[in-house]
């Protein structure tokens, strides 16, 4: 087939001197769907903007080699020239929406394209029916979920009619359901329609369903390229890089270090090859005793925690417009718990916690409502303080709440002043301001040459790091984490989550953390609160949490992939409560 895409010998040199690619080769063919993976910092953004020009035209610095897209070498054409042949679609759709509608959104491309006004409605019906928008053509973006958002920001790309999609981490924002509707989205437009797909992602259990190809890079380097099942079995390379593998890949993987899998034995990766090799082999090569895990379980329910904390009483809040996000919590949260929150955008997991800090107050329902009106009823307790009776100020001084979007948070000129800025205004001397900068940086791991930089100049994942750094400089009682982990690597992810949980086993401090990585909350949280539509629909230890299937996929969630091949195999004797790879081993005993 002819190549779609084609990177020969490429190098690329930032302004600033870093080298982010050093000699990439490789081609994506005409109807190809390659998924590029890797540590933050191995070049796969850098990669992909120089598909339609973005680098070296906007960005500039310095470009070796050469890019084609089919025979155009995209040095010598200009940006809008490659946009007929290339959509490209970012992480963040924010920074690609701006437009007042969804219908004015998916024209804006073809308008500047100069396509006539009758090709462009028939383009933006085509784009609406394929990803599913149609009804939506009136609505703002920005009054959008974060999965909408994201599928708009493709339908947008697609209404200029590209033969090529390029996607960077296009669900690293977005709740499961989001995420499921952008992969069942793409993988649509390249199975059905033949659109090229070249794709940065750190989601590898998605990646193992539908990609032809995997490209691993590795500091600037192509490391490894191969099948799937092929990239999959390299176990070795993907811990060393600490990149995600399915957790069934992973299993595979144990189970032949144990000498329970022949290791000639091809690797699964998905749930219904691993389903069928336990199924096959029960008895034979292993047996199933939960004896030890049960009694773990146990343990872990009869753990008891301090005094409450947060007492949150028959809660109601009114957004401006009359939108209802919370709709009757009553929740109470002890001193030492690590608490998660899931549920799909939307739910009302943010509102709640910011009633939490004081940000957002439920003031009574006033007489007349002015259109920027918020009000609510009930009640917020913290550390035996009325969030109405007092200053977010004062509040700051016990709760510290890190938001899903660093950028929210920043606004001083030097990574420095940012941790600082806390505790010079809780009134500290110049000592001790410096050890509590110190003593966040080395928590999250900040290392002393970033304390002079600008903090918009790091990258998304270091920036989160310093908002948590920021926090953390207070030493609050109550630490609130909003989607921790958005933008970080498989090794980030893990860094920030290991980092509250210590905290939390030393200090005795409260963690409640809101996220979509249900990985990362069945390893670290002790109890989960489900919600949806604004209410509490579970509330338990977090083994028994995930074992409640109806309420999960009410609400579009799904338990981990490991606990999901455990609930398919429970009449064989997994316990349906299992949480982690950890959980699923300890039950496996060689025959």
């Amino acid at each position: 087939m002819v190549a779609g895409i084609t990177f020969k010998n490429l190098r690329y040199i930032y302004d600033r001197g870093t080298e982010a690619l050093k000699r990439i080769s490789f081609q994506v063919k005409d109807g190809e769907f390659v998924v590029v993976m890797g540590p933050n910092g191995a070049g796969k953004t850098t990669l992909l903007l120089t598909t339609n020009g973005i680098i070296p035209h906007s960005i500039g610095g310095l470009m070796y080699g050469r890019v084609y897209i089919d025979s155009m070498d995209t040095s010598k054409h200009k940006i809008y020239e490659l946009a007929i042949k290339v959509g490209i679609v970012l992480q963040n759709p924010e920074t690609q929406l701006f437009m007042p509608s969804v219908e004015s959104e998916l024209a804006f491309g073809p308008e500047n394209l100069a396509v006539p006004r009758e090709e462009i409605a028939e383009r933006i019906k085509w784009a609406l029916k394929i990803t599913r928008l149609e009804g939506m053509e009136n609505r703002s973006p920005h009054n959008l979920s974060g999965g909408q958002k994201q599928v708009v920001a493709i339908a947008s790309v697609l209404t200029m009619r590209p033969e090529i999609l390029v996607l960077d981490e296009p669900t690293s924002q977005l709740d499961p359901y989001g995420t499921n509707m952008v992969f069942s989205t793409v993988r649509e437009l390249n199975k059905k329609y033949g659109i090229t797909i070249l794709m940065a992602e750190h989601k590898s259990e998605h990646i193992a369903e539908f990609a032809d190809r995997i490209i691993i890079l590795d500091k600037g380097k192509i490391v490894y390229e191969g099948t799937p099942h092929d990239a999959f079995s390299k176990y070795e390379l993907f811990r060393e890089l600490k990149i995600k593998l399915p957790q069934v890949s992973e299993v595979a993987h144990l189970l032949k270090q144990k000498g329970i899998m022949d290791p000639n034995e091809p690797t699964f990766i998905t749930l219904d090859e691993a389903e069928k090799w336990f199924r096959e082999n029960v008895n034979k090569k292993y047996e199933v005793d939960a004896t030890e895990l049960e009694k773990r379980q146990d343990k872990a329910k009869k753990k008891e925690y301090g005094d409450v904390v947060i007492d949150v009483r028959n809660l109601h809040f009114v957004y401006p417009g009359g939108v209802e996000a919370l709709r009757g919590i009553d929740l109470k949260i002890r001193e030492g718990e690590f608490v998660a929150i899931i549920g799909q955008n939307g739910a009302g997991k943010s509102t709640l916690v910011k009633t939490m800090t004081g940000v957002l107050k439920p003031y009574p329902k006033p007489k007349k409502i002015k259109p920027d009106t918020s009000y609510g009823e009930g009640e917020v307790i913290v550390m035996g303080m009325n969030t109405l009776d007092v200053t977010v100020g004062e509040m700051s001084r016990y709760i510290g709440l890190v938001l899903q979007n660093p950028d929210h948070q920043l606004f001083s000129t030097t990574v420095y002043d940012e941790i600082a800025f806390g505790p010079k205004n809780h009134g500290l001397k110049k000592e001790e301001i410096d050890e509590r900068v110190k003593y966040a940086c080395e928590l999250i791991g900040i290392p002393d040459e970033f304390l002079d930089k600008h903090p918009l100049s790091l990258s998304w994942g270091d920036r989160q790091k310093v908002a948590i750094a920021a926090i953390l400089s207070m030493k609050p009682k109550i630490l609130i984490l909003d989607e921790p982990t958005t933008g970080e690597d498989y090794l980030g992810r893990h860094q920030v989550v290991s980092m509250a949980k210590k905290l939390n086993e030393e200090i005795n401090e409260t963690i409640i953390m809101i996220s979509h990585d249900i990985d990362l909350v069945a390893e670290y949280a002790d109890r989960t609160i489900v919600m949806g539509l604004g209410k509490i629909l579970l509330d338990d230890v977090t083994s028994e949490v995930f074992t409640h299937m109806d309420v999960l996929n009410q609400t579009y969630l799904n338990p981990p992939q490991i606990s999901m091949l455990a609930q398919r195999l429970s009449d064989i004797g997994f316990p349906s409560t299992i949480l982690t790879i950890k959980d699923f081993m300890s039950v496996i005993k060689p025959k």
